[in-house]
């Protein structure tokens, strides 16, 4: 899903895009997926880290229950 993000880089980083200290707004891509099972979902997370530019990239995760 296409969007536009935004972002203040702090002191101590070094942004991929931007600079320290000043408001960034860039078009971003949501992606969102189903992990079955806690491992998958960690491996998940360890790719979407390894993959993103950002030093810092955000993601959610949402455990379902079946009641």
């Amino acid at each position: 899903m296409p969007g536009t993000g935004q972002f203040r880089p702090g002191k101590a980083a070094n942004p991929n895009i931007g600079s320290s200290g000043k408001l960034e707004q860039v078009e971003e891509v949501r992606c969102e997926t189903l992990c079955v099972g806690q491992e998958v979902a960690q491996k998940a997370v360890q790719a979407l880290k390894s993959a993103h530019p950002y030093e810092e990239p955000a993601y959610e995760v949402y455990r379902l229950e079946d009641f």
